[in-house]
């Protein structure tokens, strides 16, 4: 093992926050006192608490409310140990391996570096008697606990027990001719053991992925190796290879788990599995079908417990938000979200039925698939094998003197024809269209063969998404926007300062944790209605709704890049085509 150097001595004097008074405050009253939150952001994170059982530094860390680094500091305060920031401390791999991965994951603890014959130890737990015992019996010197937050332990231990590490081992057992060629991948032991390595490299990928706030995992099947990415923001990123042999362990184990054919990997087929990790249970729902080297399986990972998001943590401008509040608020009509597939429309859908939801309402929803838990509200999942579909699950709804329904997407002319005829009837219809813009979406539901004068009188607002990654405020940089970004921002005059993605441990490298939305809304005043009427173009609709204040989708992303929220590379690759 390495000892450590004198330089890195004083960095880690820089690295560990001294501890505070001692005195046991709580949480959200240091962060109050330290000026980190608001009290209504406090508020909303202990209703959530309460709703969900989740810890409260990390629902205020997912709100974006606090920064892990304020998040260590202000805990480390309230129990008296000094805060390390492992994303910064100067790690040494041979001191974390020489402690066992058991120890390591049972208690939460990570060696950071030896200064002499002392290891300071990073724990999640600095009480944890037992855990300082363990690691300074294998490590054989004494240890000084530092407090580290969750987030820190989940990176330390991807890092260096995550999927790369699992592979390595997954190869090394691998005979010398194991590399087959994808026509001659043997079909994997079904009966495999939870020690097997196959089994323990998905349990570490499964892991990684939701560390990472992965929404997709990908086994895409190449002429010499497995390609493994997760998608994380709404973009892939490559996580890691491996050969054909391994990745046939996975997939036939993943098979069994959701109830597939691991006899057929051709035809493509579907299945689902639930799983639970760190307390929170995942609907994994499994894709496969065969290619031309091999296999290809897609997982989606959608969390059941997942925080819901506001109206003001969808990204919405004020004036957008007072909108569609008082849009809600009527007895009856229709409101569309559209966009692309993964632009947040179903995210925005939740939003606006958690902010109409009471016992005061009946509210339904037929979806495909039901992606959150809301109390108090009736959800049928689509199971067209059952002849559940969208259409199917509307005209069953309508039968329960619904007040609020929402339709998770609409498809065809029948389920578009139900729910507009839903909306004038005296209901509230909640869904979604697949359309560039918001325009757009009026001349879809027209082309479905929706008749104009229905949807005219039917159709309350359409709304317009997009999602946008957001700079990771650590490590941003900012800059003077050059003139052609100027020009794409439209801006004309004065000054404009932008930010850049630069990229930094807690964002892994990327320059964006997490994403926010870029809307336009189109409400339906009596110039859209007549053009609707007349089966106007969605040029000229657009046009008639900016002429009556609607701010469009690329003019809302560029306020969000001058904001600093986003940079000029995103808007490029999100908003700058339309």
């Amino acid at each position: 093992m390495q000892v450590l150097r004198r330089q890195h001595e004083g960095e880690l004097k820089n690295l560990v926050t001294a501890p505070g008074n001692g005195k046991r405050a709580r949480l959200g009253a240091l962060l109050l006192e330290r000026g980190l939150i608001t009290p209504e952001q406090l508020d909303a994170a202990l209703a959530e608490q309460r709703r969900t059982g989740e810890l409260l530094g990390r629902i205020l860390v997912e709100r974006g409310y606090v920064s892990k680094q304020a998040l260590g500091e202000a805990l480390a305060s309230q129990k008296g140990y000094a805060y390390l920031s492992l994303t910064e401390a100067p790690l040494d791999e041979a001191l974390v391996r020489a402690l066992p991965e058991w120890v390591v994951a049972q208690h939460r603890v990570v060696p950071v570096t030896r200064a002499g014959d002392e290891v300071v130890l990073g724990m999640v737990d600095p009480t944890d008697v037992e855990a300082m015992d363990l690691a300074a019996a294998h490590l054989g010197s004494r240890v000084r606990p530092a407090f580290i937050t969750e987030a820190d332990f989940d990176w330390a231990y991807s890092r260096f027990f995550g999927a790369e590490h699992r592979a390595a081992q997954a190869l090394d057992g691998l005979p010398e001719d194991g590399v087959a060629s994808p026509g001659q991948v043997p079909v994997a032991v079904v009966e495999a053991t939870e020690d097997a390595p196959a089994v323990q490299l998905l349990n570490s990928l499964l892991g990684d992925a939701i560390r990472a706030g992965a929404t997709d995992v990908h086994f895409e099947p190449e002429s010499d190796e497995v390609g493994v990415r997760f998608r994380v923001d709404g973009v892939l990123r490559e996580r890691l290879r491996v050969p054909h042999p391994v990745a046939s362990g996975i997939v036939s184990r993943v098979k069994v788990l959701a109830g597939m054919d691991i006899g057929e990997r051709v035809r493509p087929q579907d299945g689902r599995l639930l799983l639970t990790f760190g307390g929170r249970e995942y609907d994994v729902r499994v894709a496969t079908v065969g290619s031309a080297f091999g296999e290809r399986m897609t997982l989606r990972l959608l969390n059941t417990r997942q925080v819901l998001l506001g109206f003001d943590r969808l990204g919405l401008e004020p004036d957008h938000r007072r909108t569609l509040e008082r849009l809600l608020r009527r007895p009856h009509g229709m409101v569309l979200v559209t966009g692309p597939t993964g632009s947040g429309k179903t995210t925005t859908l939740y939003a606006a039925l958690s902010y109409i939801n009471d016992r005061s309402r009946n509210i339904m929803t037929v979806e495909d698939p039901v992606e959150y838990r809301l109390p108090g509200i009736t959800q049928i999942p689509v199971r067209e094998r059952m002849g559940v579909t969208f259409e199917a699950g509307l005209r069953a709804i309508l039968r329960h003197d619904p007040d609020v329904i929402m339709v998770g997407e609409v498809r065809d002319r029948a389920t578009a024809s139900m729910a507009v005829h839903a909306a004038l009837t005296g209901h509230l219809v909640l869904t979604t269209l697949h359309t560039n813009d918001a325009a757009s979406a009026l001349v879809r539901l027209v082309d479905l063969g929706v008749e104009p004068y229905l949807l005219a009188s039917a159709v309350a607002a359409v709304v317009g998404q997009r999602l946008v990654r957001v700079l990771c405020r650590r490590c941003r940089r900012a800059e003077e926007a050059d003139p052609e970004t100027r020009e794409m921002l439209g801006v004309r005059e004065g000054p404009a300062v932008v930010y850049r993605a630069v990229g930094c441990a807690e964002c892994d490298g990327t320059g964006y944790r997490g994403r926010t939305g870029v809307f336009e809304v189109l409400e339906a005043d009596a110039r859209i209605q007549e053009l609707v009427l007349r089966r106007s173009p969605a040029a000229a609709l657009a046009d008639a709704a900016r002429a009556a204040g609607m701010r469009p989708l690329r003019e809302s992303a560029a306020r969000k890049v001058l904001q600093g929220v986003t940079s000029p590379d995103e808007f490029r690759r999100v908003v700058a085509g339309e």
